[in-house]
């Protein structure tokens, strides 16, 4: 009995996260409401309460099941101190790419965050996803920095300044191909798309403002 109620309630909650998907992704974070999830999953309120305490939680629990596996993946790409860094990160990129392309799962969710997710002023929504950017950021950062220890980048390339810049471009594709899905095929793109974004990088990074200031004077 005891087995079957762990059960039930672990199927309860995916049901949740499902429906949050779909209601996010319909009416937007700002609008939906967890009334509407607890519909859209065919169970109470009191549910939704039961395994989330606010919106913000249960905003938070539904990116981090389709996103974490792809977060891991980099953080761990970023803790591999032996590999060559350029390619450890021409690598990551594109299987996040391609995870984007293949999996519904993982592109409704990032629909969200790139595209339905408003800037609020309560409710932990927005702050969760810049808090997913920033550990993404952060772990591209010290790949950047590794690739300036094996002297693959300059010595004065700004990483911070890099990593916003790699993901701005990476954010910008996505968004792209998400709502002009027809204009290419992201998985199959997926490479060159990246190649460009490295051929960038290693050709001319962002330097450190010291560097850039010295080189003015």
């Amino acid at each position: 009995m005891v087995r079957k109620t762990k059960d039930e309630a672990l199927a309860t909650r995916e049901a949740l996260l499902d429906a949050a998907e779909r209601v996010f992704r319909e009416q937007g974070v700002a609008r939906a409401t967890l009334g509407a999830v607890a519909t859209a999953a065919g169970v109470t309120r009191g549910a939704v309460y039961w395994h989330f305490r606010d919106k913000g939680e249960l905003f938070a629990a539904m990116c981090s099941r389709a996103t974490l596996p792809m977060q891991s993946r980099l953080e761990q790409a970023a803790a591999r101190d032996g590999d060559d860094a350029i390619v450890t990160l021409r690598e990551v990129s594109v299987q996040a790419l391609r995870e984007i392309a293949s999996n519904p799962r993982t592109r409704a969710v990032m629909e969200i965050l790139l595209c339905k997710s408003e800037r609020l002023d309560a409710g932990g929504e927005a702050p969760r996803a810049d808090e997913m950017d920033r550990d993404c950021a952060h772990a591209v950062e010290r790949i950047v920095t590794r690739a300036v220890a094996q002297g693959r980048l300059p010595a004065d390339t700004d990483a911070s300044l890099a990593a916003h810049a790699l993901q701005a471009y990476f954010h910008g594709l996505i968004q792209i191909w998400l709502t002009q899905a027809d204009a290419f095929d992201l998985h199959t793109a997926a490479r060159p798309l990246i190649a460009t974004m490295i051929a960038g990088l290693v050709a001319d990074p962002p330097r450190k403002l010291q560097s850039l200031n010295q080189c003015k004077a």
